[in-house]
C-alpha cells in the first residue's frame, strides 16, 4: 500500500504533467480523497515567481510547518474511533486529551516492545535505531505546552545533533554527518517556527534569547568538528550547518532586540568576538580559507548591531545603552583584528583589513550617537574620561597597523576611510 506522502507525490507530477485531471487523481485514491484533495489543490496552485527568491531558512520553516501537518493528519487518522469524526464533536479539550492519549499508548508500546525505545537513545544517524529514536523524539513533540516549551523541546533535539556531529567525527563516519545535519536544520528551524508563531512580542524574544545563545555554542563546536574533518563532503556538510546556526542566529536576535535590544547586541558582540577569536585560530596555522569565512560570520554578526538599534529606535526603547556596547565591543574586535592582522599570511591581509575598515565605521558610527546624545545617560560608562581613553588606545591600535601594513596601504588615499595615523602625515 502506497504512503500518503507518495500519493501526493504522484498526484501532483501527473496533474502538472497532464497526464490526468485533479478529479482522476481523487477517483483513483478514494481512500484518501477527503485528506488528498485540499492538500493537492494547494500545492498545484503555487507558482513559481522569477523575481521572488526565499532564503534557504524560509523554505525550511515552511516544510517544517507542512510536515507537521501532514504527520498529525496522519497520526489522526490511524486510530479507529476517528473513522467516525463527523457525527462525533470534539471539543478543544478533549482533542488535546487524545493527543495525550496516543502519546501515552505510544510510548507504552515502546516500553513493551523490549526497551528498544531506550536502547535507541544512544544510535547515530546511519545506525540501524536511528529511526525508532526520531520516532521517540517526535512522540515527544506532539505533548501540548506553549510556544516557549515547545520550543526548548527543539532546541534540546537541536543540542542532540550537534552532539551526534561530534561523535560521528571522532568515530571517522563522516559519511553519516549529513542526516546528522539535515535533522539539526530540522530542529532549529522548528524552534524558529515557534519563536514566530508566538502570541507577543515578550514572548518571542524570550525564546529568540534561547535560540540565539544556543547557536552561539552550536557554532563553536561545529567548527571544531569541521577542523577534524578531511573529507570535502564531510566539510561541506558541517558548513552547510554553520550557515543554518548563523541564519537562525541572527533571527532569534531579530526578535530578541524588539524586547530587549540592549541583551540583543550583548549576545551579538559576543558572537562576533567568537568569530574574531576563530579568525585568529586559523590564521595561526595558515588556513586561508577558513579565516576569510571567519571573517565574513564576524562582519554578519557584527554588522547586525545596526539592525538591532534601528529595530530599538523603531519600537521606542532608547538605544544609549546599545551604542555604548557597540562601542566597547567593537573597540575590542579592533584590538583583535590587529592581532590576527600579525599573525596571517599576506594572502589574507585584504579580507583582514576589510573587517578592521567596518569595525572602525561601526565604532565611530556609535560615539557619534552616544555624542549626539550627551553620552548617555549619568550612570553610563561612556563618560568623557572614558571616551578619552578609548581615544588614546584607539590611537594605538591604528599605530600598530600603520607600522605593519603593506607598502600600498602608504600610498596616497590608501589608508582605511575613518582612519587618523598621529606622525603619519595624513
Amino acid at each position: 500500500m502506497k504512503r500518503f506522502e507518495d500519493i501526493l507525490t504522484e498526484c501532483i507530477e501527473d496533474v502538472k504533467a497532464g497526464r490526468s485531471s485533479i478529479d482522476d487523481c481523487l477517483d483513483r485514491h478514494p481512500s484518501v480523497r477527503e485528506r488528498l484533495e485540499p492538500l493537492l489543490r494547494i500545492a498545484l496552485e503555487i507558482r513559481g515567481v522569477p523575481d521572488v527568491k526565499p532564503s534557504p531558512a524560509f523554505k525550511v520553516r515552511a516544510r517544517v510547518r507542512f510536515m507537521e501537518q501532514i504527520r498529525h493528519r496522519q497520526a489522526v487518522s490511524r486510530w479507529p474511533w476517528f473513522r467516525y469524526n463527523g457525527q462525533i464533536s470534539l471539543s478543544p479539550h478533549r482533542r488535546f486529551s487524545m493527543v495525550h492519549i496516543i502519546v501515552a499508548i505510544a510510548l507504552a508500546l515502546s516500553a513493551l516492545a523490549g526497551g528498544t525505545a531506550y536502547a535507541a537513545q544512544a544510535s547515530l544517524p546511519g545506525d540501524p535505531l536511528y529511526s525508532v529514536k526520531l520516532g521517540t523524539e517526535q512522540a515527544g513533540m506532539l505533548l501540548t505546552g506553549d510556544d516557549s516549551t515547545r520550543a526548548e523541546r527543539a532546541l534540546s533535539l537541536a543540542e542532540r545533533r550537534v552532539r551526534e556531529m561530534v561523535t560521528l567525527s571522532e568515530r571517522g563516519r563522516s559519511q553519516d554527518l549529513g542526516l546528522a545535519v539535515e535533522k539539526y536544520e530540522y530542529a532549529l528551524n522548528t524552534a524558529l517556527a515557534r519563536m514566530e508563531a508566538a502570541g507577543d512580542a515578550a514572548a518571542g524574544g524570550s525564546i529568540g534569547e534561547l535560540v540565539a545563545e544556543a547557536t552561539v555554542r552550536h557554532l563553536s563546536v561545529l567548527d571544531t568538528v569541521s577542523d577534524s574533518l578531511e573529507s570535502v563532503e564531510a566539510k561541506e556538510a558541517i558548513t552547510h550547518a554553520k550557515y543554518v546556526s548563523e541564519t537562525g542566529h541572527l533571527q532569534a536576535l531579530e526578535a530578541l532586540a524588539r524586547v530587549n535590544p540592549g541583551k540583543a547586541v550583548e549576545i551579538n558582540m559576543a558572537a562576533a568576538e567568537a568569530r574574531l577569536h576563530r579568525a585568529g585560530a586559523t590564521a595561526e596555522r595558515g588556513d586561508i580559507e577558513e579565516l576569510q569565512d571567519a571573517l565574513q560570520q564576524f562582519a554578519a554578526m557584527a554588522g547586525f548591531a545596526e539592525e538591532i538599534s534601528r529595530i530599538a529606535q523603531q519600537v521606542g526603547i532608547d538605544v544609549n545603552r546599545v551604542e555604548e556596547l557597540v562601542a566597547e565591543a567593537t573597540f575590542q574586535h579592533l584590538e583583535e583584528l590587529v592581532d590576527v592582522w600579525q599573525r596571517a599570511p599576506g594572502q589574507a591581509q585584504s579580507a583582514i583589513r576589510a573587517a578592521v575598515e567596518s569595525a572602525m565605521t561601526r565604532h565611530e558610527r556609535a560615539f557619534q550617537v552616544l555624542e549626539q546624545r550627551g553620552a548617555g545617560p549619568p550612570a553610563s560608562e561612556i563618560t568623557p574620561e572614558r571616551i578619552q581613553e578609548r581615544e588614546k588606545m584607539r590611537e594605538r591600535v591604528e599605530q600598530i597597523m600603520d607600522d605593519s601594513v603593506p607598502p600600498a596601504l602608504n600610498l596616497p588615499g590608501g589608508a582605511p576611510a575613518g582612519w587618523s595615523c598621529p606622525g603619519c602625515g595624513r
